[in-house]
């Protein structure tokens, strides 16, 4: 019984001591302790580049007629384009789409599929540095419906072509932002700051400027607005002294 006991109050104080060192191991390192600290940089900047899409239409009961009609609206489109200003090296038009059309019918309280004819549709693309006008001319591209074209616009998309020399200035400036406020927490508690010990980037967020966008834990890519704000954080971890 006596030396049952004893195995017991060994393991209880064995437990106790573990405990103990657990407890405190993490919360003072061997080398001494650490300012955990968040940095981060901003910055508002314009895009300068802009992609815009649309497509055009035709349908005949015939694939023939369909494509032929299509490609004489395709010579309609690039004059239109043309006239507007646009270069050619900033318009690329995509393969010809040939597809059937089907419709349910009712007849006798029932409904049946039969064939519709064909329907032959293609894209145009337009890619430009020259923002402002390519957005006016998207605009105005409901001129070419008009026109008898069954042109269908699709939304300009704004991007910036410098972002990885901008990613790069922003991540210095959040890291100078860590250090600085690693410094004063430093200062405050009457330690000095040692070296960095390790650093981890945040996600990178491009949101319009003065938008209401929520933050992705993968991050925003936005490419609607014309004018954008991007952000970074760094997360750093200093020793003190």
């Amino acid at each position: 019984m006596i030396k049952n006991n004893i195995h017991y109050l060994i393991l209880a104080v064995a437990g106790i001591t573990a405990a103990w060192f657990i407890g405190n191991g993490f919360k003072r390192k061997p080398s001494g302790e650490y300012i955990s600290v968040t940095g981060m940089a901003e910055v508002n900047f314009a895009s300068d580049d802009i992609r815009w899409s649309g497509s055009f239409s035709r349908s005949s009961q015939e694939m023939k007629d369909a494509y032929q009609s299509l490609k004489a609206d395709k010579d309609k489109v690039y004059q239109y384009f043309k006239s507007k200003g646009i270069h050619d090296s900033e318009m690329v038009f995509g393969t010809v789409n040939l597809e059937k059309q089907y419709e349910d019918i009712r007849s006798d309280g029932n409904y049946r599929t039969v064939f519709a004819g064909y329907k032959a549709s293609q894209g145009i693309k337009i890619h430009s540095h020259r923002i402002d006008a390519i957005e006016s001319i998207a605009k105005e591209s409901m001129e070419l419906v008009e026109n008898g074209i069954e042109f269908n616009a699709g939304t300009p998309e704004f991007y910036y072509t410098r972002l990885s020399e901008l990613k790069l200035e922003l991540i210095r400036k959040a890291a100078a932002d860590a250090s600085s406020r690693a410094g004063k927490i430093a200062e405050a508690s009457n330690s000095s700051l040692g070296s960095l010990k390790s650093s981890d980037l945040g996600v990178f967020q491009i949101t319009g400027e003065n938008d209401n966008e929520e933050y992705s834990w993968g991050g925003v890519f936005n490419t609607s607005s014309k004018r954008k704000t991007a952000r970074v954080t760094v997360s750093s971890n200093f020793a003190t002294h």
